[in-house]
């Protein structure tokens, strides 16, 4: 108890809010999030160097650092509460057919809000960015920088060569339990090995490996910026909502003006603005500063600083809600289930049923029939033991935006069965969407069109992955505790034969749930690449002074969960800043 109390305080003490502050800094960060925290962290290590690091949002909940709720704070005062316009090949069962996008307005950003799964992506994920002009980020040299940063406590992972230990985040293995071991079983019987998908090879069914602490969330705001609260060259100033980026008649960025205490400033910088504001925020800055579509930007009178297709390349993981199993064992993660020793117990020892990522079992990685690649997986498996029909669909409704009528029809019958859920996840869409403006107003939302199902192939790797949870579902170890498909019919699918082809289709558009990993808007790439944001050192091309620092300079889509990423172009942007300054410094002193 005094362990998790201690916890609490530190999340929620003032000392972040630093009202001192200096009318110029030698780099200022745009955002407190996975990739902004490291960053100040790195940067302020040198106490010469004096940083700016602004966060649009403030502390989080104590309620965060509890695992089995990753969801609660969604659609509160600390989520940024994005929806997509309506989309035309998906979300039919949702309302008005737009995706909920939460995404992070608080210290530590999105990893306040995650399922906390530490998930890096596939070794050619990143051959393939330097492949395509990324030059300087392939897999061999970007590993160092996972490692880095992390601290691996999983015994059977951690000396295996590929993973960290003594770094600031904290990896752990959730809570043992046995739906757990039966999925991690019923791989076996499927041919699939057990192991570190952050590994050798990620073709495996396997535990998570989560952002956790002693049992609680490891967000990078507790990773990286709780430990060096006391650097005096560091000031961090919460709700400090940033409008624009200014330049003078050279393109260098030379201020950040933001509303802070009902007032707006403009704060000078002598060396580099950091933009780490995520891949939404990112581009909707960069645009509203100059940096974007000069067709897009004229539209609404501003300025053009660089024409770059800004919002450009837009991806995002999707996956459908609806592989739904009834099980005849009582082992279902519900709140409803949840005793006062249970909460007991995880406050004394972080350790039981509230360790599970809110009901995120296991994980696993395999091939569709269209893969030609065999330890490249197309398709992530995440499995469940909640689904649409627990705690009565509440965070369904509320959260992903299901409406009542599918809810109804599909799901409600089984709200007092025990249910589990696989939740088969497309690796590498090929759709691509767009963020664009909806006007000049800061305060104005930008226009998110993910344009999921856009190309083809995606639905059709998407009913393959669907397929193979209904064969997870078959093996003679999941039919132990009595695994059945629910036998409802999904809205608006009724004319098609059950789990044929046109019928998992149907299901797939109309139970359509984002995975809340957008990237690609700033896409990194060569400077002669027309289709590129910034170049392989993250500088905004066209312009001095700026980077691009987060999940919106991903080029193409990892096969895994996007915070891991972040947290390396974190670490691999500080090296990169300050060779520049320590390059800088050597000009000075010839």
């Amino acid at each position: 108890m005094f362990r998790f109390l201690i916890i609490g305080l530190i999340s929620l003490v003032g000392a972040y809010y630093d009202v001192h502050f200096q009318k110029e800094y030698d780099y200022i960060i745009i955002g407190a999030g996975s990739a902004g925290s490291v960053v100040a962290n790195r940067l302020s290590k040198d106490r010469s160097i004096s940083v700016l690091l602004l966060e649009a949002g403030s502390c989080p909940s104590l309620i965060s650092e509890i695992a089995s709720f990753p969801a609660e704070l969604q659609k509160t005062k600390y989520d940024w509460k994005f929806k997509t316009v309506p989309q035309k090949n998906s979300c039919w069962g949702l309302k008005d057919q737009r995706s909920s996008w939460p995404r992070g307005k608080v210290l530590g950003g999105s990893s306040i809000l995650n399922s906390m799964m530490y998930v890096r992506g596939n070794k050619r994920d990143f051959d393939q960015w330097a492949k395509d002009g990324a030059i300087g980020w392939s897999y061999d040299e970007v590993l160092s920088y996972f490692k880095k940063s992390e601290d691996n406590r999983i015994t059977e992972f951690n000396k295996n060569g590929y993973h960290g230990i003594g770094g600031e985040l904290t990896v752990e293995k959730t809570f043992d339990n046995y739906l757990k071991d039966i999925f991690l079983k019923a791989g076996k019987e499927l041919g699939y090995d057990s192991g570190d998908y952050n590994g050798e090879s990620q073709k495996v069914f396997s535990d998570i490996q989560a952002t956790l602490r002693d049992g609680t969330r490891c967000s990078t705001k507790k990773a990286f910026l709780d430990p060096i609260r006391g650097r005096r060259n560091l000031h961090i100033l919460t709700s400090a909502f940033v409008k624009k980026i200014n330049f003078d008649d050279k393109k260098q960025a030379k201020f950040v003006t933001f509303d802070y205490q009902d007032k707006t400033l403009t704060i000078a910088v002598s060396k580099e603005i950091i933009l780490s504001a995520g891949a939404i925020n990112s581009p909707h800055i960069l645009m509203l500063s100059g940096i974007g579509s000069k067709k897009d930007l004229e539209k609404f009178q501003i300025p053009v600083i660089s024409n770059l297709p800004v919002g450009k390349n837009l991806q995002d993981h999707v996956s459908t809600s609806a592989m739904i199993f009834t099980i005849n064992k009582p082992y279902s993660f519900l709140k409803s289930r949840l005793t006062v020793d249970d909460i007991i117990e995880y406050l004394k020892n972080g350790n039981n049923k509230l360790t599970t990522l809110g009901g995120v079992e296991a994980v696993a990685f395999v091939n569709t029939k269209y893969n030609l690649m065999q330890d490249w997986p197309d398709i992530e498996i995440i499995f469940q033991s909640f689904s649409l029909a627990s705690d009565g669909g509440t965070s369904y409704i509320s959260g992903i935006g299901l409406t009542e009528h599918m809810f109804e029809k599909y799901a409600s019958p089984y709200v007092n069965n025990d249910t589990i859920n696989c939740l088969p996840m497309l690796q590498r869409p090929k759709s691509r969407g767009q963020i664009r403006l909806k006007s000049s107003d800061p305060y104005e939302h930008p226009i998110i069109d993910p344009k999921y199902f856009s190309h083809p192939d995606d639905l059709k790797v998407l009913v393959e992955g669907m397929k193979i949870c209904l064969e997870i579902a078959s093996t003679s170890t999941m039919k132990e505790i009595g695994t059945k498909p629910i036998e409802t019919i999904v809205p608006g699918c009724e004319k098609y034969e059950k789990f044929s082809d046109d019928y998992l289709t149907c299901v797939a558009q109309t139970f359509t749930h984002t995975v809340y990993h957008p990237i690609g808007t700033c896409k990194m790439g060569s400077v002669s690449d027309e289709s590129s944001v910034v170049d392989p050192n993250l500088k905004v091309k066209g312009v001095k002074g700026l980077r691009v620092v987060d999940a919106s300079v991903i080029p193409s889509m990892i096969s895994g969960h996007t915070n891991a990423a972040a947290i390396m172009i974190g670490e691999k942007a500080s090296d990169m800043i300050l060779d520049d300054l320590k390059t800088s410094r050597s000009k000075e002193e010839l």
